[in-house]
């Protein structure tokens, strides 16, 4: 029964400590491409006559936006799927006018989608409303998106929607790329930030793993299986400690971030409907 405690003592200080070092963990952060059969019914959930409400996606965002690195990659992930549709979408309108038909309505939504690839570039990341920018802005990108979606549906049949999908998995871009490193560059920092803040409770540091990390030189994955050797080496007592300070930083962190979500809601703003087609 001890080694079982202690098992689960140990899942649960992992699982806390991977929650607060490695909050930003992908550099993906798709809108929806604008062909997807996806839903994108997720959009609308947001918008209440009741007032503002957030999906778990969005709150879970938010999250790391309580400083300005935080800000930045979220502003950036959103740069780099806006950019990744506006791509897609300006392939699809080439290709259907190849096929004689009318983009006109397309590049409308394309030209408010660029609008707002630039509104995200433009965006302070340290500025005091740069998660309600952020939320505003991604809501719109996901209305526009959901908008070619739908426009291109009442244009084309599956068939040719298929064939447009396997045309866009050979798209390339430099920009685009470009993008992704920069995210990439940011999302290690902040890593690399909270993983000594990590190693300030724990009361150790391996500044050459963390080195090796930030550049690019080992995975995250190999870092979670020295902070999981760490764990399993440390007395029962410690681990008690540990998971104590680490499960209070990430309770600030979950109020922080409802407190700025329920401050959107009260100001009525964030509601993203959109550009008008």
């Amino acid at each position: 029964m001890k080694k079982i405690m202690n098992l689960l003592l140990v899942l649960m200080l992992m699982g806390s400590i991977l929650s607060l070092a490695f909050a930003v963990e992908a550099d993906e952060d798709d809108q929806g491409t604008p062909i997807d059969d996806e839903s994108d019914d997720q959009v609308n959930e947001t918008n209440s006559s009741h007032g503002h409400h957030f999906d778990n996606e969005t709150a879970r965002e938010v999250g790391i936006m309580n400083n300005s690195l935080g800000a930045r990659i979220r502003l950036l992930q959103l740069e780099k799927a806006l950019l990744a549709n506006i791509l897609k979408g300006v392939m699809t309108v080439q290709v259907l006018k190849g096929l004689n038909v009318t983009t006109t309505g397309l590049e409308k939504i394309l030209g408010n989608l660029s609008d707002v690839l630039e509104d995200v570039r433009a965006a302070d990341p340290a500025a005091n409303d740069s998660v309600q920018v952020f939320v505003d802005l991604k809501n719109e990108s996901k209305n526009l998106t959901k908008q070619f979606r739908d426009t291109l549906r009442l244009l084309l049949d599956n068939e040719t929607i298929a064939m447009i999908k396997e045309q866009l998995k050979n798209m390339t871009s430099a920009e685009l790329q470009n993008c992704t490193m920069r995210l990439r560059h940011w999302i290690r920092q902040f890593n690399q930030n909270q993983l000594y803040r990590l190693y300030g409770i724990i009361g150790e540091t391996n500044i050459s793993l963390l080195n090796e990390y930030i550049n690019g030189n080992i995975s995250l994955d190999l870092v979670k299986l020295q902070l999981h050797k760490m764990v399993n080496q440390m007395t029962q007592e410690k681990r008690h400690m540990i998971f104590s300070e680490i499960k209070e930083e990430n309770l600030k962190k979950k109020i922080h971030s409802q407190a700025m979500l329920e401050d959107m809601n009260h100001s009525g703003k964030g509601n993203g409907h959109g550009r008008p087609l």
